[in-house]
């Protein structure tokens, strides 16, 4: 049978992505073998995996794909030259306008498999990033955390995230199923088929110990769960539960690990990078997930790098992806990397989150982040675990519910407007109310009027 043109293009493309990322997916998988992985390599050891890494995707890049080909060659700069970390800041930046205006800008492999889109909670236009079979179940997959998973390898797992047209759900799906060998129970988010009741149900059945959830549907679950007379400390032999896919203050967290009786660490991500950084139990930062991702901090306005322990806005590139590699994305988060030892003992550097540049409240006092002020509010005895921060001409109101019915609202209300004025040095309204409104999708914390 004749070749047609367009085969020839997927097999050269294919080829070229085989070629050039081949090598550090064989030397991932060494360590694997030796019992290693990215967590125990020295600091000069993991620069030089980046090097190797970016010099193979400059290279992947600029023979696939013209719109990383034209910014290369504005800077003058070979693949070769721009994979030296000095260099490689000279590259254009990535925007979210750039992948909402032309989504397949970025297509660098024809032979996707897989579409994700974005949840929409920062507004625009919706950002669609695809994957090849080789990115989902191969480039991906070889990067391993082992400390950071926290000894889930051969779990059940219940997988609370969301499938349906975010990336979360089937991330993680693969996460457990090709990286820790367990048996994933893919429960969801109270879709068409994974009402809250249903989900707690199929857990119990099948003894779930591992589970990943969003910090606001893990409250929810709890809810329902003693609604029907289920006794999460009594009834679950729960190991350890991930939160991703929201924000959650240190409060919140201490909240579930309570309501849960069990371990809770944090996952950062995004649907335009995928994996970023994981917390440990010392709770000290994210470990970057440096054997998926390059990252960078760099200051908003200038974009000049910024220097270990500065606040700046986290820039991120994916090290080995074919289908549609992300290089230099200004991601709106701010952070800073800090790079001394971390008492778990993983040696991969931490990111310090800020909150996102677009979710600051501001107040006439100035900018705050809702989780600095949710860790204010959740620390007050009485608070329920449902909230609103409501903005309006540079003012706060708070509704919020009390715990149970033998709080004091009177006086819970008194303590919380006394602690929050401290906090942002104005006054504010502050409601204590019998039901705050709950959100199908993340929750809405904060409403801008």
């Amino acid at each position: 049978m004749a070749v047609t043109a367009r085969s020839q293009m997927e097999l050269m493309s294919g080829q070229k992505a085989a070629d050039r990322f081949e090598p550090h997916v064989r030397w991932l998988n060494s360590l694997t073998e030796r019992g290693m992985s990215v967590e125990n390599l020295s600091q000069p050891e993991v620069d030089a995996y980046h090097r190797r890494a970016l010099r193979s995707l400059l290279q992947f890049v600029y023979e696939t794909n013209e719109f990383y080909k034209q910014r290369m060659d504005i800077t003058g700069l070979t693949p070769e030259e721009a994979s030296n970390p000095a260099l490689f800041a000279q590259l254009p930046f990535l925007t979210k306008e750039d992948l909402r205006n032309d989504p397949r800008c970025i297509i660098c492999s024809p032979d996707l498999a897989h579409i994700h889109t974005s949840t929409g909670t920062t507004g625009g236009k919706p950002i669609f990033i695809g994957h090849t079979l080789n990115d989902l179940y191969r480039l991906d997959t070889a990067p391993r955390y082992p400390s950071l998973m926290q000894n889930t390898r051969n779990t059940v797992v219940g997988n609370a995230l969301p499938y349906e047209m975010s990336s979360s759900g089937l991330s993680f799906h693969r996460v457990f199923q090709y990286m820790q060998d367990c048996c994933v129970l893919p429960v969801g988010k109270g879709g068409a088929y994974s009402h809250p009741d249903k989900a707690l149900e199929c857990m119990l059945a099948w003894d779930m110990q591992t589970l990943i959830i969003a910090p606001s549907y893990a409250v929810t679950l709890a809810e329902h769960a003693q609604k029907l007379g289920i006794d999460l400390h009594r009834d679950f032999n729960l190991q350890h539960l991930f939160l991703t896919g929201e924000g959650a203050s240190p409060a919140l967290r201490e909240r579930i690990e309570r309501i849960w009786n069990t371990s809770v660490t944090t996952w950062y991500g995004s649907l335009e990078v995928g994996l970023i950084g994981i917390e440990c139990l010392e709770h000290q930062g994210y470990h970057l997930a440096e054997g998926h991702t390059y990252t960078e901090i760099v200051h908003p306005v200038t974009g000049e790098p910024q220097s270990p322990g500065i606040v700046g806005e986290v820039v991120l590139t994916t090290l080995m992806r074919d289908g549609m590699p992300i290089i230099r994305y200004k991601t709106g988060d701010l952070g800073c990397i800090e790079e001394g030892p971390c008492p778990c003992g993983c040696r991969l550097r931490r990111l310090q989150l800020r909150g996102r540049m677009g979710d600051q409240l501001a107040l006439n006092s100035g900018n705050f982040s809702p989780l600095y002020l949710e860790q204010q509010l959740l620390q007050i005895g009485g608070t329920g675990n449902w909230y609103q921060f409501i903005v309006e001409n540079g003012e706060l109101s708070i509704l919020v519910e009390a715990s149970d019915s033998s709080v004091d609202r009177s006086e819970l209300l008194t303590e919380i407007k006394l602690r929050i004025e401290a906090s942002i040095r104005q006054s504010c309204d502050v409601q204590v109310v019998d039901y705050v409104e709950r959100d199908a999708g993340k929750a809405r914390r904060v409403i801008r009027l």
